[in-house]
């Protein structure tokens, strides 16, 4: 279980591309005529997190987050900061350092953008493997994120909610 849920934290932080909703339109407000600027920064923020997930260095994925965001992930406890956040990543990687996200597929379904706030959720797909020699393990999970938009324009996760798909 820990296995897989290093997986899912590590793919989630991981992290998204960016994807229409089921309808095939993408629903960003367009307040302030901010709708493309809005658009391309999580999307930017989706291939940031793609690329911090498969390269699993935590500093990376610590770029990421909000000074105050908070992860919710199954079986743990809330981890409220980013410093928390990155310091159980870091934990978790000197304890596994053969661990490794293998494949990482994200399955946005929808964002809304509400002012300097951006909620989304979706699915991820993802293949781990523990070490060298054991088997890949794929997973299937949901998610629910939202995200804050910087004073530089840019996005960031501020929350992080997921769990494997039943």
């Amino acid at each position: 279980m820990k296995t897989t849920t290093v997986l899912a934290a590590s793919v989630l932080t991981l992290a998204w591309s960016f994807t229409p909703s089921q309808d095939g339109r993408t629903n960003v407000s367009d307040a302030g005529g901010r709708a493309q600027a809005d658009r391309e920064g999580i999307e930017q923020l989706h291939r940031q997190d793609i690329e911090a997930t498969l390269d699993g260095r935590p500093e990376q994925l610590a770029k990421l987050w909000t000074d105050d965001a908070v992860r919710l992930q199954p079986d743990s406890p809330a981890e409220v900061g980013k410093a928390v956040i990155n310091a159980d990543d870091v934990e978790y990687q000197k304890g596994h350092p053969g661990d490794r996200v293998l494949v990482y597929r994200p399955d946005i379904k929808d964002v809304q953008i509400v002012g300097d706030w951006a909620f989304e959720w979706g699915y991820f797909d993802g293949t781990f493997q523990a070490s060298g020699y054991a088997k890949p393990q794929v997973i299937r999970a949901k998610l629910l994120r939202v995200l804050k938009r910087q004073s530089n324009g840019s996005w960031k996760f501020a929350r992080v909610m997921w769990n494997t798909r039943k």
